[in-house]
């Protein structure tokens, strides 16, 4: 982790994301920019005036902070922007804040929504008011790569300190199919993917602990986040299908309209 960039669009919800990627930068020991985007059609004089009252605002919340960043306040169409300065700056963590919007319904079409889809690196969207170091993680995993590499870029993100729990669901369709030595199998299964998956991470670092569930999806995370009060939850955020890739898989976009923690996105 050695470089976070955090959007910032002058909101309390923006705030919040500004504090977690301090605290992890702090954490990591890593470079941080703090960007922030003018929307482009404003005339010259105006583009002028708000492009000064956003440094000073943001001038004051990184003093506030007691944090050292990187200041880009630059004009054009936030979403095609940001990501554009995520690749170009060769950026490991995008911090985002929640997209405030009344509605869930509204998610379609917003910043962070565009943001999610296109963005190389991994979208940590921070909800959690206090940023503290991250204590306790849930991954959910279905076998997929980019669900694997969710695993990855959190055990790299937490302090070795820190608690991980992996769960996979084995669901209701799959269960009324399965044979109890089909359902062994599967639980089989899934202790050889942590066991190779672990495999490949450095010896020194938060624990991983696992399980494998049986029902409902969503019902078993649900179950899960209120047993283990996550502070955050990691997902690989393609699903199946070039349909699912080309947009948010269904799962990741639940909890992107509903997060319930700190909630971090990953090819």
């Amino acid at each position: 982790m050695q470089h976070i960039m955090v959007a910032h669009d002058l909101s309390p919800q923006a705030d919040t994301a500004l504090q977690r990627a301090v605290q992890l930068a702090h954490q990591h020991r890593a470079r941080l920019t703090l960007l922030h985007v003018q929307e482009a059609q404003l005339p010259q004089t105006e583009l002028e005036h708000n492009r000064t009252t956003a440094q000073q605002q943001l001038h004051e919340q990184l003093a506030r902070l007691q944090a050292v960043a990187e200041l880009v306040v630059i004009p054009g169409k936030p979403a095609h922007t940001l990501v554009a300065q995520q690749k170009a700056r060769s950026v490991d963590l995008l911090v985002m804040g929640d997209h405030h919007q009344a509605s869930p319904l509204h998610f379609s079409g917003t910043t962070l929504e565009r943001v999610l889809q296109h963005s190389t690196a991994a979208v940590l969207l921070a909800v959690l008011p206090q940023a503290q170091p991250y204590r306790q993680a849930l991954v959910p995993l279905d076998f997929s790569r980019c669900a694997c590499n969710a695993l990855h870029r959190t055990r790299a993100l937490l302090a070795n300190d820190a608690r991980i729990h992996a769960v996979h669901v084995l669901e209701k369709a799959q269960i009324h199919g399965c044979s109890d030595d089909e359902q062994e199998w599967q639980a089989q299964l899934f202790d050889q993917l942590i066991a190779d998956e672990c495999a490949q991470m450095p010896a020194q670092g938060a624990p991983i602990s696992h399980a494998l569930l049986q029902g409902e999806l969503h019902d078993c995370l649900a179950a899960s986040i209120e047993q283990l009060q996550p502070q955050l939850l990691a997902l690989g955020k393609h699903g199946r299908g070039e349909m699912a890739d080309a947009l948010l898989g269904s799962l990741a976009r639940h909890f992107v309209e509903n997060p319930p923690c700190d909630l971090l996105l990953t090819r």
